[in-house]
């Protein structure tokens, strides 16, 4: 897999990547969401001080508008993938990364990072316009353990040229030891913090990189926290110093509304950078973001990978789980087996990820890029009478979406746009009603209402 700089080469090889000279005005992330939002290309922050930044390197166009590039395509040039390969192509590439893939074994290769006087606060990471502090992100963490070395996501902030205060899954804190050595990557191959993420997503973060595909498609080097690549633009090794730490704040990662992340407190021991660094940023919370495309994309790949060994077939043509919907929504394409398989797929979906509580399920032809098709569908072959499928309303609320503020469950929904017009009626699904499409609450309210009015 290609080094991260060589990556962002590509992109500007591809004119997909925009070059800006500072010093900016503008906070960078203000820039980045901006480019995000109207499907612009790759950003790269040219500055004199401070490293080169660039945002957007892992995200793409908005499916919502008519590009030639999907919002996959430059995540699948990063993992040795032709620009215009198919979402398939991706999501059984990042399975591949993932645990159980045929591996074999670790290549290790010369460190590109040497030790520098740096202090990471030199870096000059940026700072949003909402942060204290400048911010870490789309960062790997690397710690080491009797079993192997094990990575995941990481996400904070610089305090101080020798203290970071970050978060990581709680899985990964459960593998230290108090005197632990965590090692940051900043500006690793797509394939490492694909894999991070993957193994995020699904909760093995405690299974370790050489039990990965990704630790043979991606040459390694050691430091004093684990295993890194090779090539990552700026190594940053850190001490534990508080488990603890008062460290809050409404802005996330994607990642983290996946599984539970806790606070820790770092002194920088070493810094480590290449000649000339660049590292990804994210502007967090924003739509679109690195960060969602990443979580939404591995996810897809995870839940791909799940289903069609579930039955012992491949009934599934593939998943989407959009950043354009914030991960509220997940579309699968699949044939379908039986009657009644529809709710079936579509409760075993729910089942694995906690990301989104919709699923709309289309006919196995219909091709992800085209969005507008499978939209289409959805009004040409799902009545709301019939084919919009609620489950009671206090099962588990999806963690994502951002239309739930109340901290209360919802009911969730799938929506069926595969079902076969020839059918008998008794095979399809039963109408929805009243009775069953809103809270007892709502109903009660209603009833209420309605009496008054006609006694008045």
């Amino acid at each position: 897999m290609i080094p991260f700089a060589q990556y962002v080469q590509g992109l500007a090889g591809d004119d997909d990547l925009v070059h800006l000279d500072g010093p900016f005005d503008v906070p960078v992330d203000v820039l980045a969401g901006e480019a995000l939002r109207a499907s612009g290309p790759a950003l790269q922050f040219e500055r004199s001080n401070g490293v080169d930044l660039v945002s957007g390197v892992f995200s793409g166009a908005d499916l919502m508008q008519q590009r030639d590039a999907q919002p996959w395509s430059r995540l699948s040039l990063g993992l040795g993938l032709d620009p215009d390969a198919t979402l398939v192509d991706l999501l059984e590439r990042i399975s591949d990364l993932g645990p159980g893939a045929v591996d074999p074994g670790p290549t290790y290769t010369g460190q590109s990072a040497s030790g520098t006087d740096t202090d990471v606060q030199e870096v000059q990471l940026p700072q949003g316009e909402a942060d204290t502090w400048p911010a870490l992100t789309l960062g790997v963490a690397s710690v080491a353990t009797a079993d192997g070395t094990h990575w995941a996501p990481i996400h904070g902030s610089v305090v101080s040229g020798e203290k970071l205060r970050v978060r990581v899954p709680d899985s990964l804190q459960s593998l230290l030891s108090d005197d632990a050595t965590i090692t940051i990557a900043l500006g690793v191959p797509p394939a490492a913090i694909t894999a991070a993420y993957l193994l995020a997503v699904t909760e093995r973060v405690d299974t370790p990189i050489q039990s990965c595909g990704v630790a043979s498609a991606v040459p390694l080097v050691p430091t004093n926290g684990g295993l890194v690549p090779s090539t990552t633009e700026i190594v940053v090794e850190t001490k534990i110093t508080d488990r603890k730490p008062d460290f809050r704040s409404d802005r996330r990662e994607a990642w983290e509304y996946v599984t539970e992340s806790e606070s820790l407190s770092l002194s920088v021991e070493r810094v480590l950078t290449t000649d000339d660094p660049v590292v990804p940023v994210t502007p967090v919370g924003r739509p679109l973001a690195d960060d969602l495309q990443l979580t939404g994309v591995t996810t897809a790949a995870a839940l791909y990978h799940r289903v069609n060994n579930y039955w012992g077939i491949s009934p599934v043509e593939w998943i989407l789980v959009p950043a354009e919907a914030e991960l509220g929504v997940c579309f699968v394409a699949s044939d379908v087996l039986y009657a009644g398989f529809e709710w079936q797929l579509a409760n075993i979906l729910f089942s694995f990820s906690s990301l989104f509580d919709t699923v709309v399920i289309v006919d196995e032809d219909v091709p992800p890029q085209d969005f507008g098709r499978v939209l289409a569908d959805i009004w040409l072959k799902a009545h709301p009478a019939r084919d919009w499928i609620f489950s009671d309303p206090d099962a588990p609320a999806a963690t994502r979406p951002r239309y739930r503020r109340d901290g209360e469950t919802g009911s969730r929904v799938y929506v069926n746009a595969a079902w076969d017009p020839r059918w008998e009626d008794t095979y399809i699904a039963p109408r929805v009603t009243f009775e069953n499409s809103f809270p007892s609450v709502v109903r009660d309210t209603a009833l209420a209402l309605w009496n008054e009015e006609t006694t008045s």
